[in-house]
């Protein structure tokens, strides 16, 4: 008997798995930190590039402040970049048991996270010379500055081909160090916890000092400690009843606090009290991440089947979502269907949700999903020499 639709259609669009476990529940949150980058985009088309006028903005200013401070699912992102690059060096360094190959870690990021952002910044090249008056050699220079993410390093701002791509230079650099902050793990338990905890509740008083104009990984670097400490506590348990009833009330309180807390851009701390803020929310984001790993209410929350399968193609909806959604956008602006500012709002991310998915789902199937197969690049070569040999 063949398989229900839906299972056939889950498979099609399920990330490959060579090396470890599935973890439904991160792909998952990595829907969730996705949901937030886009309902902010959304929102600053919807904001900046709107002539609407409503009668009802002030009525819904604690809406607007939370989609400007939606943004904050990079440092979500971030929290489970770390998390997933660590798992398996903890898992030897806890076992006791012979360490990941560094050379294969290495390659393993090239092969996998390359050709989709190369694919993207291509496309992005191509059209900019296409629709807009940006001169080749300026809009090269940008292109090759992305390839070897140093855009924030060289010109102090994200890159104009593709914005989104400073978080993507920020992951690109924690990769090069993570085997170094990787060996802390190697530490007697109560000694590395200390440590990562302190690291990541202090680090913001010492950024602070260092303001920026544009997003170094010095300024980011506790999400990516908070992610650490998460493999640790989820391979290395405390001893806490994660499946009662009162940890389940609490996950609550920690999505509520999660989605809800004020967000810092902790490159350029403005105020004294963001600091404290600053300090607070990656110990939020890994304690509401370790419920959701352990508490059974919460794993499966985070594990229905198309939240996670939403998720598992968040990469290539991070790289596609805002150049599709200038262009749904600049047709959507044109028109007002409601004078009410939240109805509108609503109506217009509803109208960009399929467009956006569809593009990142093409783009995942064809560019990103093959990507994810470590042997891709041998094969690849086998096909080549097959032809020439013919």
């Amino acid at each position: 008997m063949s398989a229900p639709v839906h299972h056939t259609f889950a498979r099609f669009f399920s990330r490959n798995i060579v090396h470890g476990k599935l973890i439904p529940e991160i792909d998952g949150l990595r829907f969730l930190a996705i949901l937030l980058v886009f309902l902010h985009h959304v929102h600053s088309f919807f904001e900046f590039s709107s002539t609407a006028v409503f009668t009802d903005t002030e009525q819904y200013e604690g809406l607007r402040r939370w989609l400007i401070e939606s943004r904050k699912g990079v440092e979500l992102f971030f929290v489970i970049s770390g998390f997933i690059l660590a798992l398996p060096f903890a898992r030897a360094y806890l076992s006791g048991t012979k360490s990941p190959s560094l050379g294969r870690y290495f390659k393993r990021r090239l092969t996998r996270l390359e050709p989709p952002y190369i694919a993207a910044l291509l496309m992005m090249l191509v059209m900019f010379m296409i629709l807009t008056e940006m001169d080749f050699p300026f809009a090269f220079r940008s292109f090759l500055t992305s390839v070897f993410y140093s855009h924030n390093i060289v010109y102090e701002k994200p890159s104009f081909l593709l914005s989104v791509a400073w978080s993507l230079e920020l992951e690109v650099h924690f990769y090069l160090i993570a085997p170094l902050l990787f060996l802390l793990l190697k530490l007697p338990e109560t000694s590395r916890r200390i440590a990562l905890t302190a690291m990541i509740i202090l680090l913001p008083w010492v950024q602070a000092s260092y303001q920026t104009p544009v997003y170094y990984l010095f300024h980011y670097v506790q999400y990516f400690l908070a992610g650490i400490l998460l493999a640790d506590l989820y391979l290395k348990r405390p001893a806490v009843n994660s499946e009662s009833w009162v940890v389940t009330v609490a996950g609550g309180l920690l999505f509520a606090g999660v989605i809800g807390f004020p967000h810092v851009r902790t490159h350029f701390i403005a105020e004294q009290e963001e600091v404290y803020y600053a300090m607070a929310f990656p110990v939020l984001i890994l304690v509401f991440y370790y419920v959701v790993l352990t508490n059974p209410f919460w794993k499966a929350v985070f594990s229905i089947r198309w939240v996670s399968l939403i998720g598992g193609m968040c990469y290539s909806i991070y790289l596609l979502h805002q150049p599709i959604l200038t262009a749904v956008m600049k047709v959507l602006l044109r028109y007002q269907f409601s004078e009410s500012y939240a109805v509108e709002m609503l109506i217009k991310t509803l109208l960009c949700v399929p467009p956006v998915l569809i593009g990142s789902a093409v783009f995942f199937l064809l560019i990103e999903k093959p990507c994810m197969d470590p042997a891709w690049p041998s094969k690849l070569w086998r096909r080549l020499r097959g032809r020439k040999a013919q």
